[in-house]
């Protein structure tokens, strides 16, 4: 029988810096208590999220490498850093190092007034932390508004989280209490006034670091479906044509940067991964073991093959260009691999079916109810979401019972965010605030589509598609933003002056400038966030 960690999965925000105006006897106190507090809920199974003050680095560091040393994992402790302490030689250094013993994750800084520039990093560790715990703390004396655990502890409690505060080594959480009368009852932890104010008061270290976790245990924090404090995963991949070769320079140029050359096994530091039509191309063949790069290349060496120029005409008879020529060169890419069996990674992949036109999710076999498409093959699978109405054939999968046809996922999820999230939540069992979703997609162009209105079938022919396409990936962002929040869902896309059209093999090396140009810029924030060098348990250990 495994043994039980009470603190499996919790997070705690630990809040605080060493005020400038300690004494040695209170220095030493904060110390001792961030060292032996952080130990305690490291072998609790938990997960400490701290906003990397200098003051707190040294005794964090020695609890995580000792818990390292011992076989812990090195993302039990979580640093945050704002971006604008991230983007020296001597930052970068550091957060090399601190990356030996921790996750670091950097947050964008806001612009304008340098005391409120630290928002998005406080907002994003207040909606990943389960609780928070204040200690010290500096500026109260000086600068009230640049007082950061005040802060803290105030994003915490306005999302109804728990709070504990400790006063008694001063600092900003003692001037805080000072101030407002209501504080200790507002902590939510469920002790009394009475024992909270006991232990804002208390000096001893170790009476301290018991009490308090003695009482996370018996809150309701732990996730049952969250085996630690990292969050869940997701890879968004949006549908696209050719424009896909956009997102693949934008993989490729990450994989590159992390390491010169590339393979970094990015797929690896996702729990599932969903792509839509040249999306499910991509993540397939991630899934596969491709590079980045590797599939950039197929894109460039293929593109012009698979869709080939003037075929205007045909494209008003018949669909526009060969399925056959799709199927195989996909074929000498995949050869003859299935999704269950050979992905590295858990899979969404959106398509319709072609008989009644119900949208279907082609998936691997990751929960005891997703085993309808175990055996399908990974060029199966890519052409049940590609097959485009107008510009492919149906796509044909010859199941264990029957024959089914397939048409283009992307008629109802080209950005196949809420997908991913409704597999996550409904069959997978992930809280909703323990994902984060990176989405990727294939550019975009502002269009007018007014020029179109009362024109009938015939004004419409040309922008049909751009319309269906465009408002179901505005749709699933907003909703999806809506959903998980700023703090858990990354957007990577570009905007065209111009369009381009899905088919046009002309424009692959402006997509290639442009994803390798989006990918440098938010190569810092991508990083941080997700490809920390930790990569997820392997799926297949339980096959249904």
């Amino acid at each position: 029988m495994p043994l039980s960690l009470p603190l499996l999965g919790v997070r705690i925000h630990l809040s605080g810096a060493i005020p400038e105006d300690s004494t040695p006897e209170q220095e030493a106190g904060i110390r001792k208590f961030v060292e032996k507090f952080a130990r305690k809920i490291f072998s609790e199974g938990g997960v400490l999220i701290h906003g990397s003050h200098p003051t707190f680095l040294e005794p964090l560091e020695t609890a995580a490498r000792q818990f390292i040393e011992a076989d812990g994992e090195k993302d039990s402790l979580v640093l945050v850093r704002a971006q604008k302490f991230a983007i020296s030689t001597e930052h970068l250094e550091e957060i090399e190092r601190q990356r030996k013993f921790a996750s670091v994750q950097i947050m964008p800084s806001a612009p304008g007034d340098p005391n409120e520039n630290l928002i998005p990093m406080r907002e994003w560790m207040a909606e990943r932390s389960d609780v928070i715990v204040c200690i010290g703390g500096k500026w109260w004396d000086t600068n009230k508004k640049r007082a950061g655990v005040p802060l803290e502890l105030d994003a915490m409690l306005s999302l109804g989280k728990p709070g504990f505060i400790i006063t008694s080594f001063g600092g900003a959480t003692a001037g805080y209490v000072k101030e407002d009368s209501t504080l200790i009852s507002r902590l939510k932890n469920g002790l009394s006034d009475i024992q909270n104010q006991k232990i804002a008061e208390n000096e001893t270290v170790e009476e301290l670091t018991e009490t308090i976790v003695t009482q996370l245990k018996l809150l309701p924090l732990v996730r049952e479906s969250v085996s630690q404090g990292r969050n869940f995963r997701i890879l968004v991949l949006d549908g696209g044509g050719l424009r896909g070769t956009f997102t693949a320079a934008v993989l490729a140029k990450w994989d590159d940067m992390i390491k010169s050359g590339g393979g970094n096994d990015l797929i690896k530091h996702f729990d599932l991964v969903a792509g839509t039509s040249t999306g499910a191309i991509l993540a397939i063949g991630l899934s596969l073991g491709l590079t980045p790069a590797e599939i950039l290349d197929f894109y460039k060496e293929k593109g012009s093959s698979i869709f080939p120029k003037n075929r205007k005409l045909r494209h008003w008879l018949k669909s526009k260009h060969e399925s056959a020529t799709l199927r195989d060169m996909l074929k000498d890419v995949f050869g003859d691999k299935t999704l269950s069996h050979d992905s590295c990674c858990r899979l969404v992949i959106p398509t319709v079916r072609a008989l009644h036109g119900k949208a279907e999710v082609i998936t691997t076999a990751h929960s005891e109810d997703r085993t309808a498409f175990r055996d399908i093959t990974a060029v199966e699978a890519a052409l049940a979401s590609s097959a485009a109405p107008t510009y492919f054939d149906e796509a044909t999968y010859e199941g264990p019972i029957t024959i089914e046809k397939f048409i283009d996922g992307g008629i109802w999820a080209n950005n196949p965010i809420l997908p991913a999230l409704a597999e996550a939540v409904r069959y997978l069992n992930i809280p909703m605030d323990r994902i984060d979703v990176l989405s990727i997609g294939t550019m975009s162009h502002e269009i007018d589509f007014t020029e179109s209105l009362g024109k009938g079938k015939f004004g419409w022919a040309e922008d049909s598609t751009d319309l269906f396409f465009s408002a179901q990936e505005h749709a699933a962002s907003i909703m999806a933003d809506g959903f998980l929040g700023p703090a858990h869902h990354l957007r990577i896309n570009q905007q065209a002056s111009s369009e381009i059209k899905l088919d046009d093999a002309e424009a692959i090396a402006e997509l290639t400038s442009r994803g390798n140009d989006i990918g440098k810029d938010s190569f810092v924030a991508v990083r941080s966030r997700f490809f920390d060098g930790t990569h997820v348990p392997d799926w297949r250990i339980t096959e249904y």
